[in-house]
């Protein structure tokens, strides 16, 4: 099953790379600022980006000064964002292909691991924490930026179905207790904590992963059609004309290694 959903990963991923290079929510922004801000990387210092995407939590780290791998499990991907840091004048960044769960990295070997809007993709998420936990300093940052699910568990299922209809290699976004145990269990101590809501145009939100009309909408059906806990989560907004919107709420946890 893991497997599957990986194979799913690189697919859509891999059709739609360049859109994630030009993606406004990926490429610049609140999480990004803030997550940088909050780490404080320092010259010198030893970074890791996981499913690094269109490469710009990479470029930040890269031009805070430190030595910085961009790592991601789909090889056009990574090319795309090789391409685009390039572009960017960040020629010292390495770029390596992995599976954020299986690092091929030795314990201890960065002093920052970054991991932003990816998380969700991921089969088992408590095995991506581990491995961050693992390869990162004893006194290093673990920062995480992604979608968050409400607590209760059958809005949740609606909210991570809809991700799925737009999305089929979306696995499963976790609740705020869940990351926060997912931290603990590995040895990582967290230092902050935040919530946010980022406003998604319904159209150009499920452009972005390649979908058919049909399927915006069977989204759009999905907004007009859901319970009152969904609505107060998702906030849609002009459902039924061509400025549909709607809110995804994220996090940002960073988390620091014990020992």
């Amino acid at each position: 099953m893991n497997n599957d959903a990986k194979a799913l990963t690189q697919k859509q991923f891999g059709a739609h790379a360049e859109g994630y290079v030009t993606s406004p929510t990926h490429r610049a922004g609140y999480s990004l600022e803030r997550l940088i801000e909050l780490l404080a990387p320092q010259p010198g210092q030893r970074a890791l980006d996981l499913a690094t995407g269109g490469g710009h939590t990479a470029l930040a780290l890269a031009r805070a000064g430190t030595w910085t791998v961009a790592g991601d499990l789909t090889r056009p991907m990574l090319h795309a964002a090789r391409a685009h840091l390039r572009q960017q004048g960040a020629a010292d960044v390495s770029f390596v292909r992995l599976d954020a769960e299986h690092l091929p990295f030795a314990s201890a070997s960065f002093d920052v691991v970054t991991c932003r809007i990816a998380p969700h993709h991921f089969p088992d998420v408590a095995q991506f924490v581990r491995e961050c936990a693992r390869v990162v300093r004893p006194g290093g940052l673990v920062g995480v930026v992604d979608q968050l699910s409400p607590a209760d568990p059958r809005t949740a299922r609606y909210v991570n179905a809809f991700e799925r209809l737009r999305d089929p290699s979306h696995v499963w976004a976790y609740n705020r207790a869940e990351w926060h145990g997912f931290f603990g269990a590995a040895g990582l101590e967290v230092l902050h904590y935040e919530e946010f809501d980022t406003e998604q145009v319904l159209v150009s939100w499920a452009a972005l992963m390649g979908c058919d009309e049909a399927t915006v909408t069977r989204l759009r059906a999905m907004l007009v059609q859901a319970p009152a806990p969904v609505v107060a989560w998702l906030e849609p907004r002009d459902v039924l004309t061509p400025e549909a919107r709607f809110s995804i709420r994220q996090f940002l946890l960073v988390g620091r290694r014990e020992g």
